[in-house]
């Protein structure tokens, strides 16, 4: 097997994200740097899913689609 590449990239974003950013992270038990990983997998995941024409959204079980994120 082999050892997966790592690229590092920079990031500048506002005091309040990064605030925001890093308490996710350790109610998560991670690092930030698996914060944006899983971040960008739901963002890949859902333009593929726009693409065939579905939606991002957040409902109960029993209930209809809440609320849809829009935007992406």
């Amino acid at each position: 097997m082999s050892t997966p590449i790592h690229v590092r990239k920079q990031l500048i974003i506002p005091a309040e994200i990064d605030k925001r950013w890093t308490a996710i992270a350790i109610d998560a038990a991670t690092t930030t740097s698996e914060v944006v990983r899983k971040t960008f997998s739901l963002y890949v995941i859902s333009t593929e899913k726009k693409q065939q024409g579905l939606k991002l959204g957040f409902a109960r079980l029993t209930q209809p689609l809440e609320t849809e994120v829009i935007g992406l």
